[in-house]
């Protein structure tokens, strides 16, 4: 699915019958140390058509799909996505 990211966290965001608490975005960052960070999708506010917005403390940041390394469920372990573009994550 070529738009398979987008498409998960808009259902993240708007079904109500999914817990946001229990997914974890994984996301290329070049100032994080390892170059990775992680959010929890609690603080998903907007999908966009190429990327995404969380806040936190106020604080918005956004992040292109094309750096989406993997979401997953952190209560379960479950990879809902994971990158082809990024094979060494």
């Amino acid at each position: 699915m070529k738009f398979a990211a987008r498409s998960i966290l808009n259902k993240l965001l708007w079904d109500s019958r999914i817990d946001r608490r229990d997914y974890e975005i994984v996301y290329e960052s070049r100032g994080a140390p390892e170059g990775v960070e992680r959010v929890s999708a609690l603080f998903l506010s907007k999908v966009f058509s190429r990327g995404f917005e969380y806040e936190v403390e106020g604080k918005r940041k956004y992040i292109p799909f094309h750096r989406i390394l993997e979401i997953r469920n952190v209560r379960t372990g479950e990879v809902v996505y994971k990158s082809r573009r990024h094979k060494f994550y």
